[in-house]
């Protein structure tokens, strides 16, 4: 039976590697020939943190910091709770989920409410 499971776990992480190097290709392709028919480009490389400076840093900061400050509101609510932040902020006071969601959307991790679609 353990090598049946080896087998499986084996053949699902060679599946889940083809996949993505097919997921890949595919992106590759469609960008090649979007760009090559239109000019413009559809994929532009995000900066990764070395490409940074300071003002980006500091906006790093101010994100870290307001997530940082979601986590300790929570803290309290979730340490000892198994349930999803979406179904503790279901149930949860109105005030911690208007605070937490506020910091949330700062750390750019939540959509505000202007990004949200109709």
């Amino acid at each position: 039976m353990n090598g049946d499971r080896e087998e499986l776990i084996a053949a699902g992480r060679a599946a889940l590697e083809q996949l993505e190097v097919a997921f890949d290709a595919a992106i590759t392709d469609v960008v090649r020939r979007v760009e090559a028919a239109s000019g413009e480009k559809l994929l532009v490389r995000r900066p990764g943190v070395l490409d940074a400076v300071w003002t980006d840093l500091r906006g790093m900061s101010w994100q870290a910091s307001n997530f940082e400050h979601a986590v300790q509101l929570l803290r309290p609510v979730m340490e000892h709770d198994e349930r999803p932040l979406g179904a503790v902020l279901k149930t949860a006071d109105p005030c911690l989920v208007r605070d937490v969601t506020r910091h949330l959307v700062e750390a750019g991790v939540l959509p505000g409410p202007e990004e949200v679609p109709r």
